[in-house]
């Protein structure tokens, strides 16, 4: 009988060590609090960029030569004659307008 005297003892001080010890991993916020990576840090948002309007207008001039001349080269088209460099032309329409899009929409 003796033995199991101890066992008892011992058990019930190893179930509160045990619910004593630390947990592992980082310990869970009441619902109320936000983690602190959900708040915008005002030293990390970028600055604002300055627009080169120099720029802006050479590609606005590019962009609206090379549109000016699609329709005269799909006009051909029905003619049966295609231009050789209506396809760059097109892909260079794309490029500027994605170009003008990025600078004037930050």
């Amino acid at each position: 009988m003796k033995p199991f005297s101890w066992s008892l003892p011992l058990g019930l001080l190893a179930v509160l060590c045990a619910a004593q010890s630390p947990r592992e991993g980082p310990m869970p916020l009441p619902p109320s609090r936000k983690p602190d990576f959900w708040e915008l840090d005002q030293k990390a948002t970028p600055q604002q960029r300055r627009i080169d309007i120099r720029q802006v207008r050479q590609q606005a001039d590019e962009l609206a030569k090379l549109a000016a001349g699609v329709p005269s080269d799909v006009s051909h088209l029905q003619e049966g004659l295609l231009a050789k460099d209506l396809n760059n032309n097109l892909k260079r329409i794309e490029k500027l307008s994605k170009q003008l899009r990025q600078e004037l929409g930050e």
